[in-house]
């Protein structure tokens, strides 16, 4: 049995989702803007067919809040569907669980950018993410779990 040839590439970018709430505007524009932010970011990857097709999708949401009201909660999902074959399991799994997520994020934290700014709240621009290290760091929790349980 001849080696399947490894390959890995994106076939198509796509944005999945994207929605913005303001529920205090525009009273929220009176208030000095010192704003507690938070940011949540999460990944999911499905396989769309057995000859390594698989989509993989990056979930960002940013709340904002001015003390215990919320000034606007932006959240993107950013979709992209890769082709990833030949690669033993946990290169495949590394590929598509950081890899691709990473290569997502420039197209999410755009959305988030340009929604905010739209609905007239200052700037916001997400930080770098080292998406390997959290790839690392979720194998490392999984293991622990599966060993203390």
């Amino acid at each position: 049995m001849a080696e399947q040839q490894q390959a890995f590439a994106p076939q198509r970018i796509y944005l999945k989702d994207l929605s913005f709430e303001s529920p205090n505007s525009p009273s929220i524009f009176l208030q000095e803007w010192k704003p507690d932010m938070n940011v949540e970011m999460d990944n999911t990857v499905n396989t769309i067919d057995e000859a390594g097709v698989y989509d993989v999708q990056l979930k960002v949401t940013v709340t904002a809040k001015l003390g215990d009201k919320t000034a606007y909660v932006a959240e993107v999902v950013q979709g992209g569907i890769f082709l990833v074959t030949g690669f033993e399991d946990d290169d495949r799994d590394r590929l598509t669980g950081a890899v691709c997520p990473e290569m997502l994020y420039p197209y999410a934290r755009s959305a988030i950018s340009d929604v905010i700014s739209q609905a007239s709240f200052p700037v916001f621009l997400l930080t770098p993410v080292n998406f390997d290290y959290i790839y690392s760091k979720r194998l490392q929790e999984k293991d622990e779990a599966a060993a203390a349980g």
